[in-house]
């Protein structure tokens, strides 16, 4: 059994890393794969970079649409059997396409999910890669319930080996989100699939600190992308099962984008707040650094985000991306 795998790959203003990503590609024990990569309009020399490997990859140059569009345009083209989408700075270890192969084992209804490591200053040999609850073969549903009740749930997109069955049953990305977009699609991709197959070794490095990254993006129309794919992704966890299990992780969801958004946009956070209550409250304590920790226990959270924002703009407290 060699099924085809297509690897897509949405690029926006990646030059500074878009041909290590690549060849993290290239290099990878397992040969059956395509590699479709999106150029989504970008304004450095992404493209030129790109087109120097034409003969490997198959390129879509496209208008500055999004990731979602671009992603959905990558499927149109796609003709493997199996699906995987990346990000244009991170990297990917040399077998791990091929254990996730091995670990679906052919099967349809399933989806293979990975091992992930954050890195910072462009050191992917400095990652981290610590062990989560839901490091297991566990049925989707319960997937869900256990990573959003951990403290800290990744849920990109590039986490998954899709067989092309269920992305044709959950249908593509949610053209109308930015920010938070792999939330929903994450969301609907695990409802529409019987369980997820943990492959061990089979490892992303994931690039962080990038000040260009979407998720560093503040804008109020990249929050309220944020809050509305929270929406729609709870809205698939409730439909499933609406207990107070459920409606504690949608909030503890919410909760967490409050955390990062306040005190900015006050008609957003109220809105956050409505939300929260509405589902029963959060649990969910806000963390940062020490110092932070010692002055929330005092004065809460609110005033402690406010004194360290103003610190960060007077230059007393240093930015750190590590944090």
């Amino acid at each position: 059994m060699n099924p085809k795998v297509s690897i897509i790959v949405p690029v926006y203003n990646a030059s500074k890393y878009i041909e290590e990503s690549l060849h993290s590609l290239f290099n990878q024990s397992y040969s059956n794969i395509e590699i479709i990569a999106i150029n989504d309009g970008s304004t450095d020399d992404s493209i030129d970079i790109l087109s120097k490997y034409s003969n490997k990859i198959k390129i879509i140059d496209q208008s500055n649409m999004g990731q979602c569009k671009a992603s959905n345009n990558g499927l149109k083209v796609a003709t493997g059997e199996y699906i995987k989408f990346f990000d244009a700075d991170d990297i990917m270890n040399p077998n791990h396409i091929e254990l996730q192969i091995k670990k679906i084992n052919g099967q349809k209804d399933c989806i293979a999910s990975c091992e992930w490591g954050r890195f910072y200053n462009n050191d992917h040999n400095s990652a981290q890669f610590e062990p989560e609850s839901v490091w297991q073969d566990l049925p989707s549903f319960d997937w869900i319930k256990q990573a959003l009740s951990q403290k800290h749930d990744m849920m990109g997109a590039w986490l998954w080996l899709i067989p092309i069955e269920v992305i044709n049953k959950c249908g593509g990305w949610n053209e109308g989100l930015s920010l938070n977009n792999d939330f929903e699609f994450s969301i609907r991709l695990l409802l529409q699939s019987k369980e997820v197959l943990f492959t061990k070794g089979a490892k992303i490095y994931y690039r962080s600190g990038l000040e260009s990254n979407l998720a560093n993006t503040k804008s109020l129309k990249a929050y309220q992308s944020a809050i509305l794919s929270t929406d729609l992704g709870c809205k698939h966890i409730l439909s499933k099962e609406n207990s107070e299990m459920t409606r504690l992780i949608c909030a503890n969801r919410y909760q967490d984008w409050l955390f990062r958004i306040y005190p900015s946009y006050p008609n957003l956070t109220r809105l956050i707040k409505l939300k929260i209550k509405e589902l029963g409250g959060s649990n969910k304590r806000m963390e940062g650094g020490k110092v932070f920790n010692i002055t929330s226990s005092f004065v809460g959270w609110k005033l402690a985000k406010r004194t360290q924002l103003f610190l960060y703009k007077v230059g007393y407290i240093p930015k750190n991306p590590h944090k």
